[in-house]
């Protein structure tokens, strides 16, 4: 039997050195890298998204980066497919994929897989169109309590994007969208996954990295990209993009909603948050190495890659 080819991940919270340490092992090893993160993929948020600079992107391959503008919307089927197809095309250059990011929501979906939904299909899109315009959101949504009773116990009342896919999928099957979960298409079937986590244990320690990073982020002109993208897009606090940590607090604090001392402080607290419920999602893996980057150099780290996942 013909072995599977290995994919390799490279997760951990926000401020723990994943993109640093990602480049490095593409200098030595023959890498591409497949990005895992929920606000990189928008164009123009550089910045706030610590988004690699211009001069390593153009050097070291990155797929599934840049690839929405700011007022496009985005999710996690999406990116399973994307995550797919960059897998392809990077084994067809006979390189090694290492899939790099803290998007635990996004990395979840492609260890378990997708659950096999029909497509989105354009006549019943309209149709559905047509009766949120007739009926309202509010009717649509309790009529899903008859149709789909587990999706409507799981979608909130204002959610109209999962209404109407919920609606769509029994309209093409007549079955409610509930009855497709547990039915996975699996990335495991054709690939052997390699996954490396990078923990923090001190949160002292990774706290004060995150201070640094989100002082470091409005000294380099946070402020002024929100504003830039403001006159260059149509977007709001409800646009996907804007709900990023860092965006949507210049967005409140551009509303007059937060004054300026407490802009980056409320991005900061939000930003530990963030990171504690990503390392709250990491426990419920188990995965092949898992490293305390506690008072560790990038080379420390490299070296136990290295050792423990054989990459010589």
């Amino acid at each position: 039997m013909k072995n599977k080819q290995k994919v390799f991940f490279l997760v951990g919270p926000t401020c723990s050195g994943k993109s640093r340490i990602a480049v490095e092992l593409c200098k030595k090893y023959p890498f591409e890298i497949i990005c895992m993160d929920s606000a990189t993929i928008y164009q123009d948020l550089d910045i706030g998204t610590d988004k690699p600079c211009k001069n390593v992107l153009k050097n070291f391959k990155h797929h599934i980066i840049n690839i929405r503008k700011p007022d496009q919307v985005y999710n996690v089927n999406l990116f399973y497919a994307d995550a797919h197809k960059s897998i392809r095309e990077i084994f067809s250059k006979n390189k090694i994929p290492l899939i790099v990011g803290g998007t635990m929501m996004y990395f979840h979906r492609l260890i378990f897989g997708l659950d096999e939904l029909p497509k989105n299909n354009i006549s019943e899109r309209e149709f559905i169109s047509y009766l949120f315009d007739y009926y309202g959101i509010e009717k649509i949504y309790k009529s899903l309590k008859y149709l789909d009773t587990l999706s409507y116990s799981r979608i909130k009342a204002n959610d109209k994007q999962r209404i109407e896919r919920a609606l769509e999928v029994f309209l093409l099957t007549g079955k409610p969208m509930s009855s497709f979960f547990g039915v996975k298409k699996r990335m495991h079937s054709d690939f052997t996954f390699n996954t490396i986590f990078l923990t923090p244990y001190n949160r002292d320690l990774h706290n004060k990295k995150i201070a640094d990073r989100t002082k470091k982020m409005f000294d380099d002109g946070l402020v002024r990209e929100v504003q830039d993208l403001i006159a260059r897009y149509t977007l709001s606090a409800q646009t996907q993009s804007m709900r990023s940590i860092g965006y949507k607090h210049v967005l409140e604090y551009l509303n007059g909603d937060l004054s300026e001392s407490e802009l980056v402080n409320r991005s900061m607290i939000s930003t530990r948050q963030f990171a504690k419920r990503q390392l709250t999602w990491m426990k419920k893996f188990s995965p092949d190495l898992n490293i305390n980057i506690d008072h560790k150099e990038d080379r420390d780290i490299i070296r136990d890659i290295e050792t423990n996942l054989h990459l010589r």
